[in-house]
Formats: C-alpha cells, structure tokens, sequence
C-alpha cells in the first residue's frame, strides 16, 4: 500500500476527515447514549467507542450488527436511520417493565423482548435527533418503521459504542444518515453541497500506475463480537463463543490498513474450483475507493 494512501486511511478510518475530527459531534453523540443507558438501566454507565465506519444506505441491512434493531423516518430531517442493541440491555428494559429479575428474562423469546425494548429505542433515536437539532418545530422526530422496510439512499454513518453492565460487554449501534452529519460537522449546507458534489472516481484515476501498483490484506470475517477484557482473559482451548448473528451469505470483507480493518464489501461463502470461496454480493465501498483514487 502506498504510503499516501496508508495516511489517508489512518486520517479517515473510512470516514470523511471533517466528520473524523469534529469533536463536538463525537462528544454529543456519546453523551446522547450514555445519557439513554442511564436512564433505561439506571446508575452512571460509562460507554466507550468501539467502531465508526461508512456503509451505503442499501446495505444497512446486512452491515448493522446487534440482537435487536429497529428502524426509523422522519419528515422534518432524516438523520437517525436506525439503532441496534443488545440482548443484556433487552432483558434488563423487560425486567423493569415486568417487575422481575433480569437473569429470568435473559432466555425470553426475541420477539417479546423486541416489542418491549421497542419504546426505549424511540427514545433513543429521538434524543439523538434532538441533541442535534434534528426535530421540527412541534419537536417530532424520528418515527418507528419495521427495519426490513428501510429504504436509505444515499451512505450512513454507523458508530457502535460499548458499555459494560454486570462484567459484560454489551453494545450499542446507531446509524445516522451521512450527509446529515457532514452538514453537522461543518456547521452548516456546505458540509452537504461538499458531499454531493464529490468526484467519483474514474477509470483513469484508478488505472495510475500508483493505485494499480498498491497492495492492500483483504480479510474475511464472520462475525464480530464484543468482549471485556476480563472475558477475553478467561478464553481458553475448549471455550465455546456463541455467534447468534452468523450467516454465511453475509460475510464482510475488509481491507486492513494501519488504523484497523475497513468494510468495504459483503460477500456469500461458497465453492470455486473445489476450494472455498467468497463471492462478493455488493460492490466495493464508494469512500474506499475514492481514497484509493485520490491517493
């Protein structure tokens, strides 16, 4: 990999670099769910930043990870697309509505605990869109729609963050139209006007001999999952880590750089000349390649 293009990657993580570096927008956001965690699981939760990455609208549904999501539209500003979270948070939010402890509802069946946590997920997106002044002026904002029905054009920002509740991990996703937060971290319309107006990249930027001539380790991955490190230091031979989210035909594919792994694909395992295979079920992310391109 050139190392223009390895600078480029580390500035950005995929990322446009004025969303990157704006640390009003990240310190809101973050404030946003720990302030939501404390409400609807009570105490000081302290979340922490796992990942932010770009994918395209279309994709959403196979990049968004978590046990539970849920998607939304709204009329003033689209700008929270979806929110995803975990199965602990789950129980807990039923145990308080039930009245019971969160160890009986953690093996409840998923749906009751989707329609449940329902509510708290609202709640989630329109603080968000809130805090970003996202609403109209009756202060509406987001509303509930079944995530399989989410139709999003253009890409989306999707930030996980981390929070750990009785020694676990869990996590918390949450997916913002990008454009929205361009707009946002340039402080006004020219963040959008920037963004619809970029190059795309041509077939003579990437035929130049310092693209074609860069390398770059493709990895394939399953699934993710997070994990403490207390739970990481108890990993042994013979450990059984459960992947309840796994499915074969949606493999990411990311191309690894110096500041970590970056999704640019999703691919289906397969056969190919009697060996295993990837094939790719979408194209390349627009934002690697015109890194690549400008590099």
């Amino acid at each position: 990999m050139s190392t223009v293009l390895r600078k480029k990657l580390e500035s950005s993580g995929g990322l446009p670099p004025r969303v990157l570096q704006n640390r009003s927008f990240w310190m809101t956001l973050e404030s946003v769910i720990a302030q939501w965690l404390d409400e609807i699981v009570g105490g000081e939760n302290k979340v922490r930043l796992q990942s932010r990455e770009v994918c395209r609208g279309k994709a959403l549904p196979d990049d968004l990870f978590g046990a539970y999501l849920y998607g939304y539209e709204s009329i003033a500003d689209d700008f929270v697309v979806a929110v995803s979270i975990d199965n602990l948070i789950a129980a807990r939010v039923a145990a308080a509505k039930m009245q019971q402890d969160p160890a009986d509802l953690a093996e409840a069946p998923q749906l009751f605990l989707q329609l449940l946590l329902e509510g708290s997920a609202h709640q989630l997106s329109l603080a968000a869109a809130t805090a970003f002044g996202m609403v109209n002026e009756l202060g509406e904002g987001p509303e509930p729609i079944a995530f399989d029905a989410l139709e999003v054009e253009g890409s989306c920002l999707l930030v996980y963050y981390l929070c750990d509740i009785e020694g676990q991990a869990v996590r918390i996703g949450i997916a913002l139209k990008l454009e929205k937060a361009i707009a946002l971290a340039t402080g006004g319309d020219d963040g959008i006007a920037s963004a619809e107006t970029d190059e795309a990249p041509t077939s003579q930027s990437l035929s130049q001999s310092r693209v074609q001539n860069s390398n770059v380790r493709l990895e394939i991955i399953l699934d993710r999952v997070p994990m403490s490190i207390a739970e990481c230091a108890r990993l042994e031979p013979g450990t059984v880590i459960s992947l309840p989210g796994t499915s074969q035909t949606k493999l990411t594919v990311s191309a690894q750089t110096v500041d970590g792994p970056v999704d640019i694909a999703i691919g289906e395992l397969g056969v190919w000349k009697h060996q295993r295979a990837v094939k790719l079920k979408t194209q390349i992310d627009p934002s690697f390649v015109q890194e690549v391109s400008a590099a």
